[in-house]
């Protein structure tokens, strides 16, 4: 049986629920120490998703980094291996040829640059330990699944 936290926002992320839903895979919501996904049976893995790159960086780099970083140094500290799924299919070149979507303006949603971003995924994986990838949104129910069950996943790792 599948766990999905409390505290993620009920139908973020229904491509997950779908995928349990048609493999039979049993879930329920609960309330978890870290992370969005963990095993009921098993938690000493947990999946933390991501909707996309823009909310990626607003927990690494915004008011919401104290937050996120917690959550990775508890994960850490309770030897709970944390992979953050970020659910956007990141350019062939990779993250460095990542483009900020823009508004009706056309002035870009962040300033940061990919570089930036990703040189903070290398600090924050070295200090905490947790992976991060990149991954179609169609891929995420299984790609949770695997992880939480082998500990390996497939995606665009930084």
């Amino acid at each position: 049986m599948i766990l999905e936290d409390t505290r993620q926002q009920a139908g973020k992320h229904n491509n997950v629920e779908r995928y349990l839903a048609q493999t039979g895979i049993p879930w329920a919501r609960q309330a978890l120490y870290v992370g969005d996904y963990i095993l009921a049976h098993d938690g000493r893995r947990a999946v933390d998703t991501k909707r996309n790159v823009l909310e990626l960086i607003h927990d690494i780099a915004s008011s919401d980094h104290e937050r996120f970083a917690r959550e990775c140094e508890r994960a850490r500290d309770a030897g709970i291996r944390l992979l953050i799924l970020t659910e956007e299919q990141l350019p062939p070149a990779g993250l460095n040829a990542w483009e900020s979507p823009r508004n009706k303006q056309g002035k870009a949603l962040t300033m940061m640059k990919p570089e930036t971003l990703r040189r903070a995924m290398i600090t924050m994986s070295a200090k905490y330990g947790v992976q991060f990838r990149f991954c179609d949104a169609r891929s995420t129910g299984r790609l949770v699944v695997e992880y939480l069950t082998l500990g390996t996943v497939e995606g665009v790792a930084i």
